[in-house]
């Protein structure tokens, strides 16, 4: 059954590739609010919007693609191959996920200033695994006989509600500054602190010894109550009203920049999700530490084959394993991202521009660099496409679009169209929906100054 429930959560998290990289294509898309998301000082030209329920989601994956698990059976069917698998993992492999549910916002103009409220369900999926663990969990330890291996993943799951309050002011002619405060609420979290598994198998008498020191931090999302009740209750994606206020408390916080160069340039910066979410409560602390030697067990795989006695191996890892629990409260640091881009506006309705993304999260920086434009083919369609360089990759081609009926705004974009064209070989996906009510078009004196916000 393991080894199912294992395959099933490989298979799940590739495949979610055809739904799902940073968001490139949403800042190049200055007439939609969406594009606020990625500076708050971006605000379109209307006198109120209105954003409706959508969602945004990203998927990334080293080395292995959802094709890798693919094999062609002898009746030329396509069969699950997890040992082709994981033939393509290198050393250490991330499996990275981030899902937003916007579900309602607004924002209204005031002069020259402009206010904003919104609500927004985050969720961040992470984790970094050595090839090793799904080599000793699938195939067995007897490849690794008289070796010591490290096997222990790296892991942080956390899930938020996000209440936000911006403010943009045009502080002078042609240079925006804006800002937004954010309250966070908790929802659920699992969190690896220290990650030392290492696993020896004496190449004489077979005899394994574990060397741990791992440390796992988990707010309403693990229940341990030994080897034989262990649950994981972190429903990601999944939302429950009672959880609409919790004790799990958090500030962050966004501030951006926008600044006109004359009738056709514009540069703009930004620095988004500067803060983190205090877990207090249903806070629990795994701790296993020391070394540990054992005998009489089969080797690894067989932990996990259904036809082995379930209750002499819960038995002898209840004598061998001792874990700590403790109630220690923690806090998880949100990914901080940073753009730097700039835009110039060809002709009304046209405009071309690139970008630089950082990205700050775990001790590692994430950078990204990306070209875009978007043009009004008609009244009331705007297209657009990108192209990026990200994680030392070059097929990173995004489109994008909106559609204008009446007051209603929807808009579509992705980082990676190819995804959607060759899904079993791609290791990133993208995509951004939305549905905005635009009210009160607002007429600059000079639109070919503005953004390609289109429409005119």
């Amino acid at each position: 059954m393991q080894r199912i429930l294992l395959s099933l959560l490989i298979i799940i998290s590739l495949a979610t590739a055809a739904l799902a990289q940073e968001d490139l294509a949403t800042h190049f898309m200055r007439h939609t609010w969406q594009s606020s998301r990625t500076n708050p000082a971006f605000f379109p030209d209307y006198q109120a919007v209105i954003g409706l329920p959508g969602v945004y989601n990203t998927l990334y994956v080293t080395n292995v693609t959802y094709g890798d698990l693919i094999a062609k059976g002898e009746n030329g069917k396509d069969v699950l191959n997890i040992n082709q698998a994981i033939e393509q993992l290198g050393e250490n492999n991330i499996l990275r996920n981030n899902l937003d549910i916007e579900t309602l916002s607004l924002g209204m103009r005031f002069g020259k200033a402009a206010l904003s409220l919104g609500h927004t369900l985050r969720f961040n999926a992470f984790m970094n695994y050595p090839k090793t663990m799904p080599q000793l969990i699938w195939q067995g330890n007897a490849q690794f006989i008289g070796q010591e291996v490290e096997f222990g993943p790296d892991v942080d799951l956390f899930g938020y509600q996000e209440f936000a309050l911006g403010l943009a002011v045009d502080v002078a002619p042609g240079f925006t500054i804006g800002g937004r405060a954010k309250l966070l609420a908790g929802v659920g979290s699992i969190s690896s602190e220290r990650t030392s598994l290492r696993l020896r198998t004496d190449s004489e008498i077979y005899q394994l010894e574990l060397n741990a020191d791992y440390y796992v931090n988990s707010a309403g999302s693990i229940k341990y109550d030994g080897f034989d009740k262990l649950t994981v209750a972190f429903d990601y994606g999944r939302f429950d009203f009672e959880e609409l206020f919790t004790g799990n408390t958090g500030f962050a916080f966004d501030l951006g920049v926008q600044l006109q160069l004359g009738e056709k340039l514009e540069l703009a910066a930004s620095a988004l999700d500067i803060g983190k979410v205090n877990w207090k409560e249903e806070v629990t602390n795994y701790h296993l530490n020391g070394t540990f030697q054992y005998e009489g067990l089969d080797p690894a795989q067989n932990i996990f084959e259904d036809t082995v006695t379930v209750g002499s191996i819960i038995d002898t890892l209840r004598e061998i394993y001792e874990v700590v629990e403790t109630s220690v409260n923690y806090s998880t640091t949100l990914p901080a991202r940073f753009y730097l881009s700039g835009l110039y506006h060809l002709k009304p309705g046209l405009s071309v521009g690139g970008l630089i993304y950082l990205e700050q999260y775990r001790e590692e920086w994430t950078t990204a660099v990306a070209i875009g434009g978007n043009m009004d083919i008609l009244p009331v369609l705007n297209v657009g496409a990108t192209y990026a360089f990200r994680n030392e990759r070059l097929d990173n081609l995004g489109l994008n679009a909106t559609l204008l009926l009446g007051p209603v705004q929807l808009m579509a974009a992705t980082d990676n169209i190819v995804t959607a064209i060759r899904p079993k070989d791609s290791h990133s996906a993208n995509l951004r929906l939305g549905l905005n009510l635009l009210l009160g078009r607002v007429r600059p004196e000079k639109p070919e100054a503005k953004a390609p916000s289109g429409f005119y």
